[in-house]
């Protein structure tokens, strides 16, 4: 492709100043744009588009080139036909003018505005970058879904566009089937898209979906495995343990609940649901993706029958529940800013009446609206004005999709407080999920916040329980011995460097909540030493969280992920407690870790 582009563009004699406006105030710079606008013309030659969405024509050379290399094509030019971003209003009568005679017609408006370009699928969309990058992003973005193949125009222009640009090929990678990038006056970027990628955006109605079920087609394996959040840990435990921070706050709320049966809605790939059911909760997880039941299900596959018998799935829509089960603790893990507001108000009536009069609606949603509203575009200038970049649009190619009802505190508060008497929302982070639960924010701190977390009940919330249960502090010295671990069941030979999984039982038999939350989780780890002791040949192993953390008189089950060393015999594990930034509990009086042998053979 590039040497077809170049061959045409060392052959061409195409000069845009025989259709240049004569009072052009940048005239002086023609002789430099000659190359530049030939190169136009090449790509257009070598493509032979029939159809051309350009955004930003200004006086119209770059739809003279395009025209003179493809003159049987369809033209279309947006522009704002103002002074405002290096343009001129009497710019568009010109363009009008040059390409009488061809299939061209103008549209005046402004491109920032448009939820989608005008037309269909187009052969070529030619954007224009604009210098500080702002719109480059948006433009991009619906080019890309209308077009086979897009050209923006100064891509080398400032570092501003070009870190926009490139911000937009990072998180839309997944739909470009390649990139030409060919330097010159401006730069010039050639982006050819995925057929699959526009047949599906056919599909989008042009405006925002008023149901989430118009989305559902995107809700793939592909989208579960590679972008929604928590993909990488999920693809490294198939599920079956619990790193990110996000589910183990939530899978920790659950404590509140009055019991009996659980419901995860929009269970996603099922890690809480897993869990749930390895800690012998009945729950019943409802998707309409049935990418994500598939998923869901094979966390179980290799479980015990008497845990699998936990777990019911249903491939259906949350908002038409049709259950006669009554639930002590419903979660809703960021599953309501991809519902809109009718199925929103639907899902919560629902569930006012399929809750226990004790139980608990637990809400995790994100991002926080305002994070995004008011906090990013303060800390972007902040940063521009260091000299840093931050991208215009901080959202993934998902989000800008899928998130079709992005929530507020209060927004998400007033809905809540339709169907329950009893309502608690706030914000935090994956590191701070108490967040101003347990302190008051100001509003610099409400509008930073990533996540923000609701309770909803028929009675009374107790909100002192659910500050202690999202806050890990330090274990105070005398209770560690109150601890013990035993190994369920543990391979007796294993490969030197290979992963296996074992079911550790931890039992708390002190007053305090262990759980794998800041400011100093407690997680399962693990050393490998001679039989004797003598030598130590892994000391700080793997670590693998409580999912549920273990309270004052339970025993949890927990998976904990193991890695074989490569030293090779037989070799003693000792599975052991550990504090991050307080201490390992064998370092402790009256904790002992749990051992078993293990001979370790060749690969």
């Amino acid at each position: 492709m590039i040497a077809s582009i170049l061959n045409e563009l060392s052959k061409s004699d195409f000069d845009f100043r025989e259709c240049a406006y004569p009072n052009d105030p940048l005239s002086a710079l023609f002789p430099e744009w000659v190359r530049y606008y030939r190169l136009k013309y090449a790509i257009a030659k070598t493509l032979q588009p029939r159809t051309i969405l350009e955004v930003g024509v200004r006086f119209g050379y770059s739809a003279a080139a395009f025209l003179a290399a493809a003159p049987e094509a369809k033209f279309v030019g947006i522009d704002l036909n103002s002074d405002s971003f290096g343009g001129q209003v009497d710019a568009l009568a010109w363009a009008r003018q040059i390409t009488i005679g061809r299939d061209a017609r103008f549209i005046v408006a402004d491109s920032q505005k448009m939820e989608r370009f005008p037309g269909d699928t187009y052969d070529l969309i030619h954007v224009d970058g604009q210098q500080d990058g702002g719109g480059t992003f948006h433009d991009l973005r619906r080019a890309v879904a209308q077009a086979r193949w897009v050209l923006l125009d100064g891509y080398f222009w400032t570092q501003e566009n070009f870190l926009n640009a490139n911000d937009f090929l990072l998180k839309y990678k997944d739909v470009v089937e390649y990139a030409l990038t060919i330097p010159g006056y401006a730069g010039e970027l050639l982006l050819r898209v995925k057929d699959e990628f526009l047949m599906s955006c056919a599909a989008v109605p042009a405006a925002a979906p008023s149901e989430s079920r118009q989305l559902t087609e995107f809700y793939d394996s592909n989208y579960y495995l590679n972008d929604c959040g928590g993909h990488r840990e999920f693809r490294q435990s198939g599920g079956q343990r619990v790193e990110d921070l996000r589910l183990l706050s939530l899978l920790m709320l659950t404590r509140l609940g009055s019991g009996g049966r659980a419901l995860d809605l929009g269970c996603g790939r099922g890690e809480i649901t897993c869990q749930l059911a390895w800690n012998a909760v009945p729950v019943t997880a409802i998707d309409y993706s049935a990418a994500a039941i598939e998923l869901a299900k094979s966390c179980l596959s290799q479980a015990p029958e008497e845990v699998r018998r936990k777990a019911r799935f249903i491939c259906g829509d949350v908002g038409e529940l049709q259950l006669e089960d009554r639930f002590g603790v419903a979660i809703a893990g960021d599953l309501i800013e991809h519902l809109a507001p009718a199925e929103v108000a639907r899902l919560y009536a629902t569930l006012a009446k399929l809750l226990d009069s004790d139980g608990v609606f637990v809400i995790h949603t994100a991002p926080n609206l305002w994070r995004y509203t008011r906090d990013h575009p303060r800390r972007r200038a902040a940063a521009g004005g260091l000299g840093a970049y931050l991208p215009v649009e901080p959202r993934t190619r998902y989000e800008l999709l899928m998130h079709i009802n992005e929530q507020t505190p209060a927004r998400l508060r007033r809905a809540l407080c339709e169907f329950f008497p009893h309502v608690k929302v706030w914000v935090g982070s994956p590191t701070d999920p108490a967040g101003s639960l347990s302190r008051r924010f100001n509003f610099d701190e409400l509008t930073r916040a990533p996540d923000i977390y609701a309770l909803a009940s028929h009675a009374p919330l107790d909100l002192a329980k659910a500050a202690r249960v999202l806050t890990m502090p330090g274990l105070p010295d005398g209770v560690h011995h109150n601890f013990s671990l035993r190994l369920n069941e543990w391979p007796r030979a294993a490969a030197a460097g290979s992963s296996f999984t074992l079911a550790v039982s931890v039992t708390n038999n002190s007053a305090h909540v262990i759980s794998s939350l800041s400011p100093h989780p407690v997680r399962l780890s693990y050393h490998w030493t001679t039989l004797s002791k003598d030598r130590v040949i892994v000391f700080d192993g793997a670590r693998s969280t409580l999912p549920f953390g273990v309270c004052p008189g339970e025993t949890r089950v927990i998976l904990a992920g193991i890695e074989a060393p490569r030293e090779e015999g037989a070799l003693l594990l000792s599975v052991s407690l550990v504090q991050e930034g307080c201490c390992w509990f064998e370092e402790k009086a009256g904790f002992a870790p749990a051992e078993g042998v293990i001979a370790i053979s060749p690969t």
